[in-house]
Parts: C-alpha cells; structure tokens; sequence
C-alpha cells in the first residue's frame, strides 16, 4: 500500500551534533533560516536542523537550531564538522544576521 514508509538504512558510524544560535530580524521566518542551515551545512547533515530555543528582543529573533551530523561509510572528524559549521556561519553572515 502507499502508506507503507520507504526503508532507509541507518548509519553504524556516530554521529556529531552541533549547536547554532543566530539573530535575525522578526520578520525572518524559522524556515528562512532552516534553508540556510540546509543549503550551507553540505550533504553530512541528517534531517532537518531542530529548533532548541526562541527568543525574542528588541525587534529581532534567536533561533537555535541543533544539527546531527553522520556519515554512512566513516567516522567523520571535528575539522570536516568545523568546516561545515563555517559555512553555514559565513552563509547567515552573508544575509546580514547575527550569529551568536
């Protein structure tokens, strides 16, 4: 039937999670800020970044996302998290939001 779930295989490596916390204008939706987390982060990120904690101030939002990070084939090392982790830091720079 096609309710059934597709299999997917799950990884045996470990994986490395990651915090990010930004500050964006109020009129950014969370979804802005997914789709740059997403778009940046490259293909070692599992699923979609969850939101840990909201805050708002003085017109401006916090959103903190936690990010897994898992390799099917190896275990992945803090310089290729640090790398993407960059990325996605320069990515939410580049668009004028605060990383804090």
């Amino acid at each position: 039937s096609s309710d059934r779930k597709k299999y997917a295989p799950f990884s045996v490596y470990p994986y490395i999670v990651r915090d990010i916390a930004v500050w964006v204008p109020e009129d950014v939706p969370r979804v802005g800020v997914i789709k740059c987390i997403a778009e940046n982060a490259g293909d070692l990120l599992v699923g979609e970044p969850r939101l840990v904690d909201e805050y708002k101030k003085d017109g401006k939002i916090s959103y903190a996302h936690r990010l897994v990070f898992q390799s099917q084939d190896r275990t992945l090392t803090d310089a290729e998290i640090a790398e993407s982790m960059s990325a996605v830091e320069k990515a939410m720079s580049q668009n004028g939001w605060e990383v804090r």
